[in-house]
């Protein structure tokens, strides 16, 4: 799918400045930021409490640019980044249609497999399908973070939250032939709604999401993270969103996120090396090879991703009101299944793959399950792949058991050459905090990228 442009953004994050009247007095508009700690949340002066996120070490905050500064500079906070507004874009795709299981050998596709795994799904929303609905147990509502949260089912106006849902968990649908859409069909969907019906989000909302997941490891058993967003600056360093994810992962949480759509780079947060990071192969003919879309790079010594995935032309189910239903009827195929290429469908199907590593091997930590699926990917001739393209069977599950392949044991996870002295220098705490430096590094004219 070509990436769809950035919906336009109702206003720039520093607002508009209000215009000069003789004898008025001019007041500098109110600035919303993310602030990150260490420890103890730290007193703010000058800064409202917009938000606390306890559970990623982070509050949302409002004031002027002096008290931000301020509070940059405060002992305690690890950074402050700006509230930006972004939205989840998608496209087109005239792929061939390929089944989310194919390839991956092992249980994956068939009826109840992966029964028993939860998989938060941070993204927006999900709707009621044939295949997954609320009625059967297997899809629930968790929180809803999004600017308007609302009490009743967390359904998806958008449509990219169902899509992802069903590639991960889908059972059979209109159009499938009886055949299970999902990796997983038995596994249970948790809805962690994060935007709205027309894909509009903020930072503070994806984080508060994942503050909820964080703060549930006992409910939660992977997080799926199928959105890449572009920050600013040619370097990789610790923001919000990376030191949230590793937070998740800390509760003992498998985190799996796209690598984004941008061959050049690897998007945020995939790019935290603490990650299951995932790109996309195109299986749709001939040999298995990374797609050209695929976001690929060297992240502080770590290649990016950890593996690849089937990403082009995965079958997937759409609610028909949907946006994405509505502006893409030629991905459509028959009854309730669409076709959708990109990092995003890559990072589900092997969301999917990790619920069903679990299913048979639940005391398995996150860093076994990625070092698992590292061993067990089939080389791709290409450092675009990462370990290779994504594979189930007895090499996945034999290293899943083994201590041998868990966190602190040389390099399984592909975290060994891991530098941290770049990733310290690149961090959003090394930012130089002033009015000019806060709009230069503003994160406003970026977009959630689900798919190509």
């Amino acid at each position: 799918m070509p990436l769809a442009a950035a919906r336009p953004l109702l206003h720039a994050l520093l607002g508009a400045s209000l215009l000069a009247v003789p004898g008025a007095v001019t007041q500098a508009p109110a600035l919303r930021a993310v602030v990150t700690y260490d420890g103890v949340a730290p007193e703010l002066p000058g800064l409202d409490v917009l938000q606390s996120l306890p559970s990623v070490s982070a509050l949302v905050v409002e004031g002027s640019i002096a008290a931000v500064t301020r509070a940059a500079r405060t002992p305690g906070v690890r950074g402050v980044s700006p509230d930006a507004a972004v939205s989840f874009t998608g496209g087109p795709s005239d792929a061939p249609a390929v089944r989310a299981a194919a390839g991956l050998g092992g249980d994956a596709g068939q009826p109840g497999a992966g029964r028993g795994v939860r998989v938060a799904v941070v993204d927006t929303g999900v709707t009621d399908t044939p295949g997954l609905d609320r009625r059967s147990g297997r899809l629930v509502d968790a929180v809803d973070t999004s600017a308007t949260p609302r009490k009743g089912p967390l359904d998806d106006g958008y449509g990219h939250g169902t899509f992802m849902a069903s590639v991960i968990a889908g059972g059979p649908a209109e159009g499938a032939h009886g055949e299970q859409v999902g990796v997983a069909p038995g596994a249970t969907v948790l809805v962690v709604r994060v935007a709205q019906a027309d894909g509009s989000t903020r930072l503070s909302q994806v984080l508060a999401g994942l503050d909820w997941v964080a703060g549930h490891p006992s409910l939660v058993d992977v997080a799926n993270l199928s959105l890449s967003y572009q920050r600013p600056g040619s370097a990789y360093g610790a923001d919000p969103l990376t030191a949230a994810v590793e937070q998740v992962r800390e509760a003992g949480i498998t985190v799996v996120v796209s690598a984004g759509n941008d061959p050049s780079l690897v998007g945020d947060p995939g790019f935290t090396p603490r990650a299951l990071t995932v790109g996309a192969a195109d299986l749709t003919s001939g040999p298995a090879s990374v797609a050209p879309f695929s976001g690929s790079d060297t992240v502080a010594g770590v290649q990016k991703p950890d593996v690849v995935a089937s990403g082009v032309g995965v079958l997937g189910v759409l609610p028909p009101s949907s946006v994405l239903a509505k502006d893409n009827p030629k991905a459509r195929v028959g009854g309730r299944l669409w076709r959708g290429s990109g990092t995003s469908q890559a990072a589900a199907v092997t969301s999917g793959a990790v619920a069903l590593l679990l299913a048979d091997h639940p005391q398995a930590t996150p860093g076994q399950v990625k070092a698992a699926l590292r061993r067990a990917a089939s080389p791709l001739d290409s450092t675009r792949a990462g370990a290779g393209l994504l594979a189930l069977g007895p090499v996945a599950s034999d290293a899943a058991d083994d201590p041998a392949y868990g966190p602190g044991t040389g390099d399984p996870t592909g975290e060994g050459s891991f530098d941290a002295n770049s990733w310290s220098a690149n961090s959003w705490s090394a930012n130089s905090w002033s009015a000019n430096s806060w709009s230069a590094n503003s994160w406003s004219a970026n977009s959630w990228s689900w798919a190509r």
